[in-house]
């Protein structure tokens, strides 16, 4: 349980500190916007090693 809960909070972890840095309680808007920056920033990683394991 301890490692999901880790792995968890891993994955999480981009979007709530763009949220607390910008002022915002990443539990507010149901995780809406924290979810949009994970999103955000997972697409970049994983394209940027698509591309580099590609190319």
């Amino acid at each position: 349980m301890e490692l999901l809960h880790k792995l968890r909070r891993a994955f999480l972890w981009p979007g709530t500190k763009l949220t607390e840095k910008l002022g915002i309680d990443p539990d507010s808007e149901f995780g809406l916007l924290r979810s949009l920056f994970n999103t955000l920033i997972w697409t970049v990683i994983g394209l940027a090693i698509v591309f580099i394991v590609v190319l």
